[in-house]
């Protein structure tokens, strides 16, 4: 499950040809817009908030499960996206509070594989965090290279698009749990500590 992650978009060398203004967002929520790209229109602006044609109300879903991505009828027709991020935040449970986490590269520009519908908006696919943040939660985002993203955008099965590149994390404040709050100090460790496991994988 991924439900807040940020980008700063104005330090990020790959997008600094974007013709249109994306500011800089530390605790991005569901239902805001959101900067994607696809393989139709390029980089574009669109809601954080998936509805299938067919349905009546909105479903508003953000997140897709991979393994089910072909099977389920909210997807069925679906195109293919990727969401640009420098991280996301994670929810640990404990016996009585709910600890969350940013997940990062040390500030690097990340790829989110992701679905749309153009009468909609788009959702993040996810799957099987890997072994070294599992613990804080079993579901991540599936993570694309500049590479693998364009073989994500060209319907390449999922097979092709895995990536393993290790995934750096440290223990940020409550205040994240408010999605009003967008703040560049969202993201930092509430600690002096932070943990990189070079063996990170995703599936």
């Amino acid at each position: 499950m991924c439900g807040r992650y940020t980008l700063t978009a104005s330090n990020k060398s790959d997008l600094s040809s974007l013709e249109f203004n994306v500011p800089d967002r530390y605790n991005i929520a569901p239902q805001s817009d959101v900067l994607v790209e696809t393989r139709l229109d390029g980089f574009r602006l669109m809601p954080w908030s998936f509805s299938p044609s067919w349905a009546a109300t909105p479903m508003h879903l953000f997140n897709a499960r991979l393994e089910t991505l072909d099977e389920k009828p909210s997807f069925k027709g679906s195109l293919r996206c990727v969401f640009m991020a420098d991280g996301w935040y994670e929810w640990q449970r404990s016996t009585n509070d709910k600890q969350p986490w940013y997940h990062h590269r040390e500030g690097e520009l990340m790829r989110f594989a992701g679905v749309y519908h153009p009468s909609s908006g788009c959702a993040i696919v996810t799957t099987a965090a890997q072994p070294a943040i599992e613990h804080i939660h079993h579901r991540q985002p599936v993570l694309l290279t500049a590479q693998t993203a364009a073989r994500w955008l060209a319907s390449a099965p999922a097979a092709e698009c895995v990536t393993d590149y290790a995934v750096a994390f440290h223990r940020v404040s409550n205040q994240v749990n408010n999605a009003r709050v967008d703040s560049p100090e969202l993201p930092l460790p509430t600690q002096d500590s932070a943990f990189l496991d070079p063996q990170g994988t995703l599936f």
